[in-house]
Formats: structure tokens, sequence, C-alpha cells
């Protein structure tokens, strides 16, 4: 059943943390724990342990369970499960450095630089371990119900005022380079940007950007005359939100979706003064 907050407002599922981080820490453990079962003699020489027959038992059993954390984390996304194992692996894997450290010491330096990989390892994983766990607990609005935008238009200061928001899941410098490239209707990137009137903000959760516009365009005839236009369908706040919407189509999946009431996508003037129906896919069979 889908929490909703005390307004009524539906959130998303638990904001997600340092998946990437729990992701490359996933794949290192593989990376670790190949030679451990492939080449056990020769990775207790490289650490500094003697090879004798129960070194060589705990290296295998150690290298299966990295790998075991690789499927856990990266394979079955059991990311937060998968890292919280991983620390309590990294506890077995000091006490065994220890115990070999006392009695199947062959290197005592390697011994320790082994050791100290393994403290920086358990320092990062019990650090990806406890960011996981907090984001599970906290949850952000998913945006559900809207097209896209994801913040409503405030005209407040101003005819013509719009302040909106969407959030394209892209990496910033992708959001930044796009923006400046679309045709926008409504205004030009370049000034925009050069006006401070659009930010691009890392939305919460690791889920992509938030581009926010607080802008307002001139429109002949003040007051009146953005009255009039917004009849039409042609309000900078309804252009600006047709804009976003395919501006955000575009850049996630690469297309953007027309109907045959609609075919050039989100159009505010085409809700206004074509009859209202099912719309269908542009080439649709019906």
């Amino acid at each position: 059943m889908r929490r909703s907050s005390v307004d009524g407002t539906p959130w998303s599922a638990p904001a997600v943390g340092p998946v990437r981080l729990a992701d490359a820490l996933g794949w290192a453990s593989s990376a670790l724990g190949a030679p451990m079962i492939a080449t056990p003699r020769r990775f207790l020489r490289v650490i500094g342990v003697k090879d004798d027959g129960d070194a060589l038992r705990w290296t295998v059993a150690v290298g299966v369970r990295e790998h075991l954390a690789t499927v856990n984390i990266v394979a079955n996304r059991q990311r937060r499960i998968g890292m919280w194992s991983r620390v309590a692996g990294d506890t077995i894997d000091l006490a065994l450095l220890a115990a070999a450290y006392r009695h199947k010491r062959r290197d005592g330096t390697r011994l320790l630089a082994a050791g100290a990989l393994a403290g920086g390892l358990m320092a990062l994983d019990l650090f990806t371990a406890v960011r996981l766990t907090r984001a599970e607990r906290a949850h952000v609005r998913d945006g559900s119900g809207s097209a896209g935008v994801g913040a409503e238009h405030d005209t407040e200061g101003g005819a013509t005022r719009v302040r909106t928001a969407v959030t394209v899941r892209r990496p910033q410098e992708d959001v930044r380079r796009a923006f400046r490239e679309f045709e926008w209707s409504a205004f030009d990137p370049a000034a925009l940007e050069a006006s401070g009137e659009v930010r691009f903000v890392p939305a919460p959760g690791e889920r992509g950007i938030e581009v926010h516009i607080d802008h307002e365009p001139a429109v002949r005839g003040g007051t009146v005359g953005a009255a009039a236009v917004k009849l039409l369908g042609q309000a900078p706040d309804q252009r600006i939100h047709d804009d976003l919407r395919r501006f955000k189509a575009l850049l996630e999946t690469g297309v953007v979706v027309g109907s045959e009431s609609s075919p050039e996508g989100p159009s505010s003037a085409r809700q206004i003064f074509h009859k209202r129906q099912p719309a269908q896919p542009v080439g649709g069979d019906g």
C-alpha cells in the first residue's frame, strides 16, 4: 500500500541512497574473491601468509562469500542486506588476518598491508551500509499523477510570472547540454541561464536532476494580454509546461510521444480547442 504524507500527497519508494557505490563494492567483491578461489596458494603468498591446509580452506571459503556478496548486491539488488553482510565479512577477515599474523605469518610487512586494506574496505562498507539504511527510512515525493512537471507553476509577482520545475532522470551534464540545445518556444535558454532564472538541482534520492524555472516573460497588453493568450493556449506558463514535458520525454526516452489529437506532443492549445476523447498513438490501428 502506498504511503501518504500528512496532506494526502503520495510518497515514492524509499530514497535509494549510494546505489552506484554499493554496486561498485559488489563488483569489487568478485574481483577480490576470484583469485582466492582460482589461485588460493598464490593469493596467500601475496598477502604474506603461510599456505598450509587450514589457510587454503579459509581462503576459498572467503572467496565464495565474496561472490555471494556480488550476487546479493548486484544481481538481486539487495544492496542494504548485501552491504551489511560485507561489513560482517570484513570483521571476520580482520580476525583471520590477526590470527594469521600471530600463527601463520610469512611476511609481516605484506600481512600488515593486507590488514590495512581490509580495514579501509570495512570503513567504506560500513559507510555505504549506514547510508543505504538511512535512505530506506526516508521517503520522497514521486510525482505520480503529474505529466512530468515536478512543481506547480506560481504566477505570484506578475501577470506572466512562471515558476515551475521538472525532474529529468539523466546526469546533470547531459541535462545542461540538452537544455541549451532544445528548441524552446517561450524563451532563449542562453539568456535564461545568464539571468539565473533557471537552476539545475540534484533530485532527492539520486533520482536525476530538477530543472527549476523562475521566469517572467514580457506579454503585450499586460494582464489583459496575458489573459487573452491564455484563452488561446499560448500563455507563457502553458508553453513552458508543454516544452518541459517534451524536453523531459526527449531526454529520457529519445522520443516525444504524440497522439492523434496532439501529434506534436503535449499541447495546451489542442487541449482547449479539440474535443476531449481517448487519445490514440500516432500511427495506431484504432
